[in-house]
């Protein structure tokens, strides 16, 4: 699971109706948003808490939300309340991510419904005036509906924060881009300074000399404290054994360098270059330490796949796996798809019930030495696969494509690497995977367990991108 999102949140209030009521409003008000913090507590950390009555106090929440780093702010939406209100607050925090929560608290309204209770169950009269602003702005948001202690709102609350905090944190990635995409891919590529325009996501150019210079400067104790730590998660087959498992424990250090020194939060490599798997010094294809940073929350793309590196980091940072991978084939008497790689992995794909094997990389067997790959299967149960891509028609722009399905309990460990036996929901396989296509994923996506369309399509939102779901 991700962690919890820091998150400021506020009540926008209007004295103008207290005389409405025979008590205290603005004590009862702030009673529902602190019962509204102790609900989101164990899914959210509300590091600021505030009752937003005026201008002054929306420019007093700002303040005291970017100084807690606040990553997204929850307006709960209680009453009408004049929207400059809160736009003090959210002006002065122009890309922080905002989901308005419209509460209430009764399941029922009784027949003596009156002036006061408009007045104190009014969360669809000021909602609007806030969602209007936002969307005459243009600013995303995401909205709730639903009562405070209604346990699957409180859920859809913390999903959007979530998704929130995951797009903002998109805003600020470094992506390291380890060469040039293979030869004639144009399908993977990104324009960098689009990128950054359109998303906040740098991209870190590393030259490939860069990683066999790393590689070489390797210390040996490294190499063989890996070696312990593998052999404690992996079954190795005798295959990967010797100087396949030693130049592929060598690169994944190289790669744990390259992650750290250049502050990357993903990467794009092409390994197929003279400096890397051509070599005479690395001389394999390092499937095995990309697996190994995604593995740990860098999740990594092969022949300079920026747009897949993208996906992998979103579907990371919402808590599944990022496993890069293909559709390699339709099973039409089974509306299965065959999931798999050239040999990068995550762990956080892996059956539970299975132990993952390390063996030789049979995709590459024709080299002087062959670098070592993961293989397993994903658990069956609900999944997803995710794309990105760069769009230049009708106008410039990007796009995520989801598709929710399921892995079936068919295994195919013949594939050598991580795979699945995928089936698309709501449509046949060989249908889905046209709209798939049609929605211009390319030939690699990110494959995690665990449904994601709504929290992708709320992470591009937030984002300002497309999202298509399949």
């Amino acid at each position: 699971m991700p962690g919890r999102p820091r998150a400021a949140l506020i009540l926008p209030y209007w004295s103008f109706w207290e005389h409405a009521v025979p008590y205290a409003l603005r004590a009862e008000r702030e009673a529902l948003l602190e019962q509204a913090r102790a609900a989101l507590a164990e899914t959210i950390e509300i590091s600021v808490c505030a009752v937003v009555a005026s201008r002054e106090d929306g420019a007093a929440l700002a303040r005291a939300a970017d100084a807690a780093g606040c990553e997204v702010l929850i307006a709960l939406q209680t009453m009408a309340s004049p929207p400059a209100f809160a736009s003090a607050a959210l002006d002065a925090l122009p890309s922080t991510p905002v989901v308005v929560w419209t509460a209430h608290r009764h399941e029922r309204l009784g027949a003596d419904f009156s002036h006061a209770d408009i007045t104190t169950e009014g969360a669809t009269v000021g909602t609007p005036m806030l969602t209007n602003v936002l969307v005459r702005r243009g600013r995303p948001f995401a909205l709730v509906a639903g009562r405070i202690d209604d346990g699957d709102t409180q859920e859809r609350v913390a999903a959007a924060a979530r998704a929130g905090a995951v797009a903002g944190g998109l805003r600020r990635a470094r992506i390291g881009r380890v060469g040039t995409q293979l030869d004639g891919y144009d399908c993977v590529v990104a324009d960098p300074g689009r990128l950054r325009e359109a998303t906040g996501i740098e991209l870190v150019p590393i030259e490939p000399a860069e990683v066999r210079e790393r590689y070489l400067a390797v210390d040996a104790s490294r190499v063989r404290a890996l070696e312990g730590e593998t052999r404690e998660t992996f079954t190795i087959d005798a295959s990967a054994e010797g100087e396949t498992l030693a130049r592929s424990l060598r690169a994944a250090c190289a790669i744990e360098d390259l992650v750290r020194d250049h502050r990357l939060d993903a990467g794009a490599m092409n390994c197929h270059v003279p400096e890397i798997r051509f070599g005479a010094e690395i001389g394999i294809a390092p499937c095995f330490g990309l697996g190994r940073s995604t593995s740990a929350g860098v999740p990594w793309t092969c022949v300079g796949d920026v747009v897949t590196a993208v996906a992998m980091l979103t579907t990371r940072r919402l808590g599944g796996a990022a496993l890069y991978h293909e559709l390699e084939s339709l099973d039409y008497a089974t509306g299965e798809i065959v999931v798999a790689n050239s040999g990068e992995h995550d762990l956080a794909f892996c059956d539970p019930a299975e132990r993952p094997t390390l063996r030789q990389n049979d995709w590459f067997v024709g080299d002087p030495v062959v670098g070592a790959c993961a293989c397993f299967g994903a658990p069956p149960g609900p999944a997803s696969l995710v794309a990105f891509t760069e769009l230049d028609a009708p106008v410039a722009g990007y796009r995520f494509i989801v598709a929710e399905g399921r892995f079936t309990a068919t295994r195919w460990p013949a594939t050598g690497t991580p795979y699945a036996a995928f089936r698309f929901d709501h449509e046949p396989a060989p249908r889905a995977w046209e709209r798939w296509a049609r929605a211009g994923a390319n030939h690699h996506s990110s494959a995690t367990p665990g449904a994601y369309g709504e929290a992708i399509e709320q992470v591009a939102a937030f984002l300002g991108v497309e999202s298509v779901r399949v």
